[in-house]
């Protein structure tokens, strides 16, 4: 499986260190993502200062997290449509169990989050699960398969919720999923930081890690060399699952009320632009995780910038999707060249 790795190639010794190898190993998207830092600092100094640069961060941890169930998508050739769809049908499942536990008994506070909040996560595992026995079982298209779940997650979530925003959820519930911090941290940071970590352990110190790139760089090859392909995509679904239904959980918290709506085509294009932008393939086997954690911080930056520069609001939306266009034609470019 050593074929799969998606590192870089390291320069002879005799020709000692160069940029280029220096580039090649640590990736374009520190260097944008810097660039994207001085640009904005230039024209709107209040983008640099220390309060903005603290709310950009808390802002960026719901996109890193759904950023990280996409890319899991990704390395194994398939995408995720339904990751805002799913998110919101993951805060009405929270917002609703939670209001039903304390109808019951209002003074069971922590019982009631507590079994909400696992609702929550299984919600989005189950249409992880859906999504992967489709994919995998089914051999329906990722794009098709995850484009159906967008629309029955969709109207479930408003179905249940009958469109309307379910509020008045207990306090304890946002502070400590959204409003608490841990020696001066917001607790979303520290969500996302232990979701990244547990990622990076899947995926290069199991064999799961490995047999999902393998999958997205060959999969004839990775089925004739004893992966056992089907298996290893579901499970990459309901993976990817489990992390949206915790993003789509701690953005409830966040809001303080189940919404139908949260979730929203911009949690798909900002998590397919800033995954691409990181240099994931879209055919497959090919993505630094690291990278898409910055490429994740890269579009809140954008749009942060953006609304302290007050770029109309549609504005925005066409140049973030002018930034996903870009990066698709940069990712087709890379693959002819690596294919010539």
């Amino acid at each position: 499986m050593s074929g799969v790795s998606t590192q870089t190639q390291v320069a002879p010794a005799s020709q000692g260190v160069s940029w280029r190898s220096i580039a090649a190993s640590i990736g374009m998207m520190p260097l944008l993502l810097l660039a994207l830092i001085v640009l904005f600092g230039f024209l709107e100094p209040r983008f640099v200062s220390e309060a903005n640069l603290f709310n950009l961060t808390r802002q960026s941890t719901y996109l890193i997290i759904v950023c990280v169930a996409q890319f899991l998508i990704l390395i194994t050739g398939g995408i995720d449509l339904s990751v805002g769809s799913n998110v919101a049908l993951v805060s009405v499942v929270t917002a609703t169990v939670m209001k039903y536990m304390l109808g019951i008994d209002p003074e069971a506070v922590s019982w009631a989050v507590t079994v909400a909040i696992v609702s929550g996560v299984l919600t989005g595992a189950g249409v992880g699960l859906f999504n992967g026995l489709g994919v995998a079982l089914f051999r329906v298209t990722p794009f098709v398969m995850t484009l159906g779940s967008l629309s029955i997650a969709s109207g479930l979530a408003l179905y249940i919720s009958g469109g309307y925003s379910i509020s008045g959820l207990p306090e304890q519930f946002g502070n400590v999923l959204a409003y608490d911090s841990v020696y001066g941290i917001p607790v979303p940071i520290l969500y996302a930081a232990v979701i990244v970590v547990l990622t990076y352990v899947l995926l290069s110190w199991t064999r799961f890690g490995r047999y999902f790139y393998a999958i997205g760089s060959n999969f004839k090859a990775a089925r004739l060399s004893g992966v056992r392909t089907s298996l290893n995509q579901v499970f990459a679904y309901v993976v990817a699952g489990t992390i949206v239904g915790i993003g789509g959980v701690l953005l409830t918290a966040r809001t303080e009320s189940g919404e139908a709506t949260l979730g929203g085509t911009d949690l798909i294009l900002n998590s397919i632009a800033a995954c691409l932008i990181a240099g994931v393939s879209l055919t497959g086997g090919r993505g630094l995780l690291r990278n898409v954690v910055m490429g994740a911080i890269f579009i809140t930056a954008l749009s942060n910038g953006m609304n302290l520069l007050r770029v109309n609001s549609y504005l925005q939306t066409i140049i973030i999707g002018a930034v996903l266009v870009i990066a698709i034609a940069v990712d087709q470019m890379r693959d002819s060249n690596r294919n010539r």
